[in-house]
């Protein structure tokens, strides 16, 4: 019988690399020593570099007081302080960025093209406003729909584009595409999450609308020759997964900026995210250090609840 995976760091960004997968319950240490429990050869990790610790009911990941630290969701670690893992969360160590799969949280279906045409319609069903509007019948309702739905969407479907390396000059063009597929299709588009959630859906329209630009002009999209990826391969899940969280996390910090003052959005700034010293952050804004702390740690908590928030609205 094959062992239980309890967490898998999927590759998002960074050199290639295997999956990082943990099967036993306890501490596991990553770093580029020998004595550490997963290895990851790179100048930029240190010798024990961060601790992932899987228990029956949570995954939590540490920092080991490394040279350039790790990363939550694009914010800082505290060393030695234990974070709680969630599906789909970003992890950055080093060069790397990895989506995390924790298997004991529940995981989604994806609702598909064919699937949504086949529902009757009915333009109030959804619970989603930008797609509410996108089916307007006016037409200064339907253009203000599509340009917040370009606004929400379309940095995450270039940032797939363009991890799935796709060649840049290309990347507006496919854009346009996935645009105006949908516009085709927004008066029979019906978003039932019992289908799956829009995400997936967004994601089967974008690779199809890569898949066929591919297929007509093979040289200049710059992808291989075989291009030919299932719609459930790893690595462009995992590319996808890392796009949307970065989605989930602009929208989560529009919100959180409307709650806090704005020394506290510098301090998170400054000292959680480029990684200043505390020292310097405290001094530079007139706070204490354990104030510029204790406003990383108080963003970095209220971005997860707003994401949190988001992932349910999505169905």
């Amino acid at each position: 019988m094959k062992p239980t995976v309890l967490l898998r760091l999927q590759r998002a960004t960074g050199p290639d690399c295997k999956p990082i997968v943990i099967s036993k319950l306890g501490a596991n240490t990553l770093g580029r020593g020998s004595d550490a429990d997963i290895a990851l050869d790179n100048e930029g990790i240190s010798r024990m570099h961060a601790r992932i610790n899987c228990a029956p009911d949570s995954v939590t990941l540490a920092d080991l007081d490394s040279t350039h630290g790790t990363m939550l969701n694009g914010a800082r670690l505290e060393p030695n302080e234990p974070m709680q893992l969630h599906n789909q969360d970003l992890v950055t160590i080093g060069p790397w960025t990895f989506v995390a799969r924790v298997t004991n949280e529940p995981e989604e279906t994806h609702v598909t093209p064919a699937a949504v045409e086949e529902k009757p319609v009915d333009p109030y069903r959804t619970r989603n406003s930008v797609l509410l509007r996108l089916r307007a019948d006016g037409s200064m309702d339907r253009e203000v729909g599509w340009n917040e739905f370009a606004r929400i969407y379309g940095p995450v479907i270039a940032g797939f584009a363009r991890n799935a390396n796709v060649a840049p000059q290309e990347v507006d063009d496919i854009l346009q595409d996935v645009m105006l597929g949908f516009f085709r299709q927004s008066q029979k588009f019906e978003y039932d999450p019992k289908r799956g959630r829009f995400r997936g859906y967004l994601k089967t329209v974008t690779l199809n609308c890569i898949r066929d630009r591919h297929r007509r002009k093979r040289p200049r999209v710059g992808l291989p020759e075989h291009f030919e990826p299932a719609d459930d391969d790893d690595s462009l899940q995992a590319n996808w997964d890392h796009e949307w969280t970065q989605h989930l996390l602009r929208r989560a910090m529009e919100k959180v900026k409307g709650s806090v003052q704005p020394t506290t959005l510098e301090a998170f700034d400054r000292y959680g995210v480029r990684g200043e010293p505390a020292e310097s952050v405290a001094k530079a804004l007139g706070m204490s250090e354990a104030s510029v702390r204790h406003a990383k740690m108080r963003i970095m908590h209220q971005l997860r609840d707003e994401v949190v928030r988001l992932r349910g609205e999505e169905g």
